[in-house]
């Protein structure tokens, strides 16, 4: 698929519309880091990453693997979006009984390549996936997105030297940078900055740009995917927690919450402004 600005931008209007009804639906969820990473898988399902409906479970295809597992709900929009979900299987999202569609992304979903929650171990996964790629000889690409709070898990560095010692150049890490996690903000509570630059000491290729707009995401991304340097790449996203409801954005509070029917009925009447 080559590169529409419009059809981006309403393709991601319309999964930031799944989130909020979806939030006020169940009652509660995780919808500032679901929010604050439309644009990304906006453009991984849109042309970067090679799934369709045939392939759906298949393992001979590009990854993803949701690390910020919390942000199920973005993941799950887009794919219910693709027509990847029924509608119907959508709107279980958050409903107690025996749907597979719970807060945190499990296998058995179609367009689910990993089961992801406990923060920190998305990445070392990843690492895995592009190793068993690379002694295959298989022509596929790993993307791992990752919360930036889930930084200060130790496993995320560990995994550093060894993608780069096997020359993982199908590996990219897409860190959604919105600085804020459970407890506050990144940076009050276990800086990460100068981020970029640590990447950098332990080889990796780096990329800072803009996580909402599109057409840099699907530039970076996109030649993320077709390098062959032999160095995994790290793409820092520069991202808003609760991006598109205005109530939400920044705000600790937004990392898991409801919504109020009045603020449903604002941005349903405003059509979800980005």
């Amino acid at each position: 698929m080559e590169f529409e600005r419009e059809y981006l931008e309403t393709f991601a209007q319309r999964v930031r519309r799944r989130i909020i009804l979806a939030t006020f639906r169940a009652g509660v969820s995780h919808i500032g880091g679901s929010l604050s990473v439309v644009e990304v898988l906006t453009c991984l399902f849109n042309g970067i990453l090679n799934v369709n409906g045939d392939n759906l479970f298949s393992r001979e295809r590009d990854q993803l693997v949701l690390s910020k597992g919390h942000a199920g709900l973005a993941l799950y929009a887009v794919l219910a979006e693709k027509g990847f979900l029924s509608e119907e299987f959508f709107e279980e999202y958050g409903c107690r009984g025996e749907t597979l569609l719970g807060i945190h992304p499990e296998l058995g979903v179609p367009g689910v390549d990993a089961a992801t929650g406990s923060l920190g171990h998305g990445l070392p996964l990843g690492v895995g996936l592009a190793l068993a790629f690379k002694f295959r000889h298989r022509p596929f690409h790993v993307f791992v997105l990752a919360g930036d709070g889930e930084l200060n898990e130790g496993t995320n560095w560990e995994c550093l030297p060894l993608a780069l010692r096997y020359g993982l150049d199908n590996l990219t890490l897409i860190v959604d940078r919105n600085h804020l996690q459970l407890s506050g903000f990144t940076e009050d509570l276990h800086p990460l900055e100068p981020l970029g630059e640590k990447f950098k000491a332990f080889g990796w290729s780096v990329q800072e740009i803009p996580g909402h707009d599109f057409e840099v995401l699907w530039k970076t991304l996109g030649e993320a995917k077709r390098r062959n340097d032999g160095s995994p790449m790290v793409v820092v996203t520069k991202t808003v927690k609760g991006k598109g409801v205005v109530e939400l954005e920044n705000r600790v509070e937004s990392h898991y919450c409801g919504l109020s029917e009045e603020i449903v009925r604002k941005y349903l009447e405003a059509g979800v402004q980005q």
